[in-house]
């Protein structure tokens, strides 16, 4: 067993002396054998019944939250030598060029929604990745994701898990790991086979050397912005990789029409390409954007697997005299139907909402307790009173499309007549404090909320005014508010907005003579609310009757200085304001 030992530490000692070939000195050429195929994908029980991603979808269309991590692999000599020490300026100049090639995606995607979650760590393993190819990848990988914590049969359902596990950490729609190999002290800055980049198809995960090949440790963005494209479903174009233009791939299973494998006939600037001119450029094709998922078929600035809206199914029970219906429902999001079959949606639903008898919507309370996935349910007893009522229904998703809404008539007796509960507030406000007006009858207590659904908000007496603070922040606060009778029947909700206005208005003025005319010309922004009325006076602290607002006033000069003041509905009031002469002022010309 020793002498096994030994022999296989010669050998790598050997694999070490033997000169690497050379890089080669053009390092714009193609990324060879790059694009690689995961293993087929097992199907997933009840996959066709949930539209969220599953675990064999990390990275099914590039749009949303993507969380990447960055996994430098250290051996620790476990298994084999250990040759090599990440530095701390290495891992701070890969992680900087990654970074750069995520900000280019994003760059490229602005109607996608997109954003990335960039973390970095160092795993060990104990082997030393450089020594291999990509045929001795199940043994790094598999032993450096075993020192993650994650276990599966093979390497693959390692990575897929921990792409899995990295999402939900992240709280993303998406997820994908980057293992960089120490290259250092190589001739050519590759692996053992000469690979130094390279990506599955649609994940679920790349690899790369921290020299990157002929690129070299500073052109190391270019390279992962173009593997980022096989992550997300897109292909090669170079004529090397020898893809047909009618292959077809990624989410919407667009064909790769602009490869130069077989005279497709175009030849556009891309990323997936010319790694290095696209990149510098900031170009890709639209066959690639359609394999990553960037297509709007509709142009209404939302990528098509962005562009889907719920479906809600109800079911009220009407109860018998003197009792309320109740409500169960269930809202899903609908995918974009993609031809591959792997349907998936990442918009969440973001509210269900009822309204009663055409009345303002109201949020209803998520079962689970929050509003976080592609599907929710609800469960609500409907406050109604005696009488026939319509009641309306919708869910809504991330993307603030809605589902079509049901409508449901319910007819009610034996609980009384509705009391007439009253609630007004100020429309605009300068303070965070206001004054709420309630109109109730005797007896009746009152919640109220900035949260529709009332976390923390403690029951009340009801009383003719009602001091309430609003949240910091300016602009429109929405309130809640709902009543109970002394015998402890609930009103619905009722819904009232205020804005709240604490900056002043900000401008310049100017003074403008032609023709034997002088006026004042007002520019003029207020934060929150409209511009209402101002005050034109002669010097900084005088005083004047304030008058409607106008941008243009014709004035007769009396001072040599004008001030304006402006006011606006929240009656916050800016500083003086000098209007400054037009007329040109001549400077004398400096001798040479």
């Amino acid at each position: 067993m020793k002498a096994s030992r030994f022999l296989i530490a010669l050998a790598m000692l050997a694999a070490l002396l033997i000169p690497a070939p050379q890089a080669s000195a053009d390092s714009s050429s193609p990324l060879a054998g790059d694009a690689l195929q995961p293993p087929t994908r097992p199907s997933i029980a009840g996959a066709a019944d949930d539209p969220t991603p599953n675990l064999y979808q990390p990275s099914a269309f590039l749009a949303g939250k993507v969380a990447v991590q960055i996994i430098f692999v250290e051996s620790n000599g476990a298994y084999e030598p250990s040759t090599r020490d990440w530095s701390t300026s290495q891992i701070s100049a890969v992680s900087s060029q990654v970074g750069a090639a995520l900000a280019w995606w994003s760059a490229r995607l602005p109607n996608a929604q997109l954003s990335f979650d960039l973390t970095s760590r160092i795993v060990q393993s104990g082997y030393e990745p450089v020594l291999h190819g990509l045929a001795g990848e199940s043994q790094w990988v598999g032993d450096t994701l075993h020192n993650l914590g994650i276990t599966a049969p093979n390497y693959f359902d390692q990575a897929y898990a921990a792409d899995a596990a990295l999402r939900r950490e992240r709280h993303a729609d998406w997820a994908t790991n980057i293992f960089v190999v120490n290259s250092a002290g190589t001739a050519d800055g590759r692996l053992a086979d000469g690979h130094f980049a390279y990506a599955y198809i649609s994940g679920p995960f790349m690899v790369i050397t921290s020299d990157a090949g002929p690129y070299g440790t500073h052109q190391i963005a270019p390279v992962v912005a173009h593997e980022f494209g096989h992550i997300f479903g897109a292909l090669d174009q170079y004529a090397a990789a020898a893809v047909p233009c009618a292959q077809k791939s990624g989410y919407l299973s667009v064909p790769n029409s602009n490869s130069q494998a077989n005279n497709c006939g175009t030849k556009y600037a891309s990323i997936m390409l010319e790694p290095l001119t696209a990149y510098a450029n900031g170009t890709i094709d639209q066959s690639a954007l359609g394999q990553i998922g960037y297509r709007d078929s509709d142009s209404d600035s939302l990528p098509d697997p962005l562009d889907t809206a719920p479906t809600l199914q109800v079911q009220i029970n009407q109860p018998s005299a003197s009792a309320r219906p109740t409500l169960t429902g269930t809202a899903v999001d609908q995918p974009f139907a993609s031809p591959t079959g792997d349907q998936a949606t990442i918009n969440p639903i973001a509210r269900i909402e009822y309204r009663i008898d055409g009345g303002a919507w109201v949020p209803l309370a998520p079962a689970d307790g929050a509003y976080d996935g592609i599907g929710e349910a609800i469960n609500a007893v409907l406050p109604l009173y005696d009488g026939q009522h319509t009641v309306g229904l919708r869910a809504t998703n991330r993307v603030g499309a809605s589902s079509a809404i049901a409508s449901y008539t319910v007819a009610l007796s034996g609980l009384g007549a509705d009391p007439g509960y009253q609630i007004s507030v100020p429309q605009i406000s300068n303070s965070q404090a206001i004054t709420l007006t309630l109109a109730t009858p005797a007896g009746a207590s009152v919640q109220i909320s900035e949260d529709p659904y009332f976390s923390g908000a403690a029951w009340a007496p009801a009383r003719p005014a009602f001091s309430w603070n609003l949240r910091d922040g300016e602009g429109p606060h929405w309130l809640y508010a709902r009543f109970r009778s002394a015998s402890g029947l609930e009103s619905p909700v009722q819904v009232v907005g205020t804005t709240l206005d604490r900056t002043p208005p900000l401008g310049h003025a100017l003074l403008v003579t032609r023709s034997n005319s002088t006026w004042i010309e007002i520019y003029a922004q207020d934060s929150a609310t409209q511009i209402s009325s101002m005050q034109i006076t002669f010097s900084r602290d005088g005083t004047a009757a304030w008058q409607p607002f106008a941008a243009t006033l014709p004035i007769s000069i009396q001072s040599s200085t004008i001030y304006v003041r402006l006011r606006d509905e929240a009656g916050n009031v800016s500083v003086p304001i000098q209007a400054l002469p037009t007329t040109p002022v001549w400077l004398p010309i400096a001798a040479k």
